[in-house]
């Protein structure tokens, strides 16, 4: 089962892909470091017409497709093992990607205190993974127009906030806001930036459980 957090990077996918087309059903969409699928499927739910599931983990690969087919969501995805960083499509359609990048887990830290005791050398390979992998999607798999969504169940800025304000920076993406009401329950996550920053505790009512997370919509354009 996704704690209420994990399910936000597909819906804030699918809201600008939605707004952008219309109808989703002819969309391919990438979900990069899929293990063990709780966004795949989402992103299946939703229905788009195509759905890749990339995970470099030949163990969580299979974890993966043992997920689909338990769902009998195994034809509708297709699954590869493979770097994400390194990765590309075989055509240029991809019209959007869910980057939920290996990350120090410190929003997860009221269920599993053990990763709040994370060495600062895991920390150095992680950060450097992040930026890795969201520089290849921005640059090498989407198109103009192409929707990316970055994502951590961290409360670290290093690996949040600060790794999407140096994709910013250094590649032609800008960020595509939240607005009120888009995602219910979550309005008072919208920071000045138009990111998600989920903090345990804060939400009212049943979301107050919520993991620790942040999602950053952005799109690629031509600054050329």
């Amino acid at each position: 089962v996704q704690d209420a957090s994990a399910t936000l990077p597909a819906i804030a996918l699918h809201n600008a892909l939605e707004d952008n087309y219309g109808n989703v059903n002819n969309l391919h969409v990438v979900d990069m470091c899929a293990a063990p699928g709780g966004k795949t499927a989402q992103l299946i739910s939703l229905g788009f017409g195509s759905v890749t599931a990339i995970e470099v983990s030949p163990r969580r690969s299979r974890r993966l497709v043992e997920n689909l087919e338990r769902l009998n969501f195994q034809e509708k995805c297709t699954v590869v093992v493979n770097d994400a960083s390194k990765w590309i499509p075989d055509e240029s359609n991809v019209a959007g990607v869910i980057v939920d990048v290996p990350c120090s887990a410190t929003g997860t830290g009221s269920r599993r205190p053990d990763v709040l005791r994370r060495e600062k050398c895991s920390l150095d390979n992680l950060l450097e993974t992040q930026e890795r992998l969201a520089k290849h999607c921005a640059e090498n798999i989407l198109d103009v127009g192409g929707i990316m969504v970055y994502a951590t169940c961290s409360l670290l800025k290093q690996e949040s906030e600060d790794q999407v304000q140096k994709l910013i920076d250094s590649s032609n993406v800008e960020t595509l806001p939240f607005v009120p009401g888009e995602i219910p329950g979550f309005d008072k996550s919208i920071d000045q930036n138009g990111w998600l920053r989920v903090l345990p505790g804060v939400l009212p009512g049943e979301l107050e459980s919520c993991d620790g997370f942040f999602v950053a919509r952005l799109v690629k354009v031509d600054r050329l």
